[in-house]
């Protein structure tokens, strides 16, 4: 995986049991304070490459080869909040580092990303019952897959973006099992795929349609606590049923893509009622210029309705 090619480590286990979780990184600490010298064979220094030569390297985290275990055990206060960091900085200054690597931050962080995609997969982090028939119908239907394709391509034509995808960083948000992302795959456009339910983000890796390093299980609501304002698209389709009943708990998702969003991004959602688009229009009318249309190709339910907005604001 990404992060022993990063080490150059065999084995090992991130001790947060989820990527939301290495936020607080409540266990990090505990597992981390518990450390004895005698327990450890190698230990690696893990620092973020920066460009500035007259500025410190970050240390991000340390991998400690555990003599007990026979495995690497990997600690890392990537994510955590400023108070976390700096109890992580003095727990692992406790320990000696017998070699110290730089690495990309993105890799990183895809490599994170990557060990708790596949540990979904495997049942490591949760137990899905799901029955997979991978030679039996598709859970795909093409006939929605060729009519967002249609959407992504006037978007993109309007957008002046036909030809510039490859170097933009996109998101989905809502991603699912992948339905809607295969769309965005035969459109040259390769997101990081969040969405809050383990077992369809399984799904969708085990069907081979989400990247193992660009796919997360994450309250989408929690997006600006892991990613700063970096996204020059964010997609979300058929982002969910929204009524007056549920709309307090749309507004703190669909705002919070304002914080993940470069100046002058762009976003596209699409929900199956003209009455959710104008909910979606008038709750980012704050945030975006945006406007709405009807998406014709459309069965007649999914992604009916089309909100694009941009951020033209600047923080």
């Amino acid at each position: 995986m990404e992060l022993n090619e990063l080490l150059g480590i065999g084995d090992f286990m991130l001790v947060e049991q989820s990527y939301a979780a290495q936020k607080e990184i409540g266990r990090t600490l505990e597992y981390l304070g518990k450390v004895k010298e005698g327990d450890v064979a190698e230990s690696i220094r893990i620092f973020a490459e920066t460009r500035n030569k007259s500025k410190e390297n970050e240390l991000i985290g340390i991998a400690i080869y555990d003599r007990d275990l026979g495995f690497w055990m990997v600690f890392t206060d990537f994510f955590a909040d400023t108070r976390n960091k700096e109890e992580f900085e003095a727990l692992a200054s406790r320990i000696n580092g017998t070699k110290e690597v730089e690495v990309e931050r993105d890799k990183f962080r895809e490599g994170v990303m990557e060990f708790y995609s596949v540990g979904l997969v495997n049942g490591l982090f949760y137990n899905c019952d799901l029955d997979l028939d991978l030679e039996g119908a598709s859970f795909y239907p093409r006939q929605r897959t060729e009519a967002l394709k249609n959407v992504l391509a006037e978007f993109l034509r309007e957008n002046d973006l036909e030809k510039g995808m490859e170097g933009k960083k996109t998101l989905e948000i809502g991603c699912g099992d992948g339905g809607a992302t295969i769309a965005l795959h035969e459109s040259g456009i390769f997101p990081f795929t969040v969405d809050i339910n383990e077992c369809e983000i399984c799904k969708g890796l085990k069907e081979g349609v989400l990247e193992p390093k660009r796919s997360i299980v994450l309250d989408c609501s929690m997006l600006s606590a892991f990613f700063g304002k970096e996204f020059d698209v964010v997609f979300g389709f058929m982002i969910g049923k929204l009524t007056p009943f549920n709309r307090f708990e749309w507004e703190g998702v669909l705002r919070g893509v304002h914080r993940i969003l470069k100046d002058m991004g762009k976003v596209l959602f699409t929900v199956s009622s003209e009455e959710e688009a104008v909910m979606v229009k008038e709750i980012l009318t704050d945030e975006f210029e945006g406007e709405i249309k009807e998406n014709r190709d459309s069965d007649g339910y999914l992604d009916h309705w089309v909100y694009i907005g941009a951020n033209e604001y600047q923080d």
